[in-house]
């Protein structure tokens, strides 16, 4: 019960890892404010994590981000922690790659983490610190084709992410990313059916050859370290980038 009074803001909760994430934590004691932009899918999410609520959120919208943070706050009482998720990507070649594309890519990663962690502050501040977790990439970290502007939101997160601990460091505020390799999420699952002619197994067993586990996360692999990250367990680790990657990068 580590998580046991504790309130967590988790965006793009409607599925994958911060789904699991909501989850992990609720189990512990903790309750959460589940942001996605789809309403239904918080709401889902919420149901099935005691004591959390679901709140629709663009964040790329500093409006709808103020909204749904003043509402957790109002609602739940108080902010803990953070956890940034939300994202999207568009895969192709850098030159097919329109302006519109890239200023959404990096609204919805680098703007989205940004404004929440603006939002929140306050929150924050008021519990007496707290943590703060963003999603970056192994994108980041190692060149890949068809990628390129998701890799630069990505690289940009886990900067941030650094700038923002020392910032915040004074207010007992903690602030690490996470940089996962290949998970099953519902941003993977499509991509590797396209790659594998419909057959997502088949493309799975081959992406998985590229690291030293030899196989695709599961979205609570993910979760685990996220929530290590931000429980007290972790209270002397801050702006670091922690890689859970099956080995990936690695190689």
């Amino acid at each position: 019960m580590r998580f046991k009074n504790k309130v967590l803001i988790a965006t793009g909760a409607g599925s994958g890892i911060a789904a699991a994430t909501a989850r992990l934590f609720t189990a512990q004691g903790g309750r959460v404010a589940i942001m996605d932009l789809d309403a239904s899918r918080a709401l889902a999410v919420a149901s099935e994590c005691e004591g959390s609520i679901g709140l629709a959120c663009d964040v790329s919208d500093e409006k709808s981000v103020q909204n749904a943070v003043a509402e957790a706050c109002a609602r739940l009482g108080r902010i803990d922690c953070v956890f940034n998720a939300a994202g999207y990507v568009v895969h192709g070649p850098i030159d097919a790659c329109s302006v519109e594309q890239w200023n959404r890519m990096l609204a919805v990663h680098v703007t989205g983490t940004f404004l929440i962690c603006k939002a929140a502050l306050p929150a924050l501040r008021a519990a007496g610190g707290g943590a703060i977790v963003n999603t970056s990439s192994t994108a980041a970290l190692s060149g890949r084709k068809n990628v390129g502007a998701y890799s630069a939101a990505k690289g940009a997160i886990h900067a941030f992410s650094r700038q923002l601990a020392v910032e915040l460091g004074d207010d007992k505020i903690r602030v690490n990313a996470i940089a996962p390799g290949w998970v099953r999420t519902g941003l993977t699952e499509p991509l590797l059916t396209q790659r594998g002619g419909g057959d997502y197994a088949k493309a799975a067993a081959v992406t998985a050859l590229d690291t030293v586990q030899k196989r695709i996360a599961e979205p609570e692999e993910i979760a685990a370290p996220v929530c290590f990250l931000l429980s007290d367990e972790a209270s002397f680790i801050t702006g670091t980038l922690l890689v859970p990657d099956g080995g990936m990068t690695a190689i």
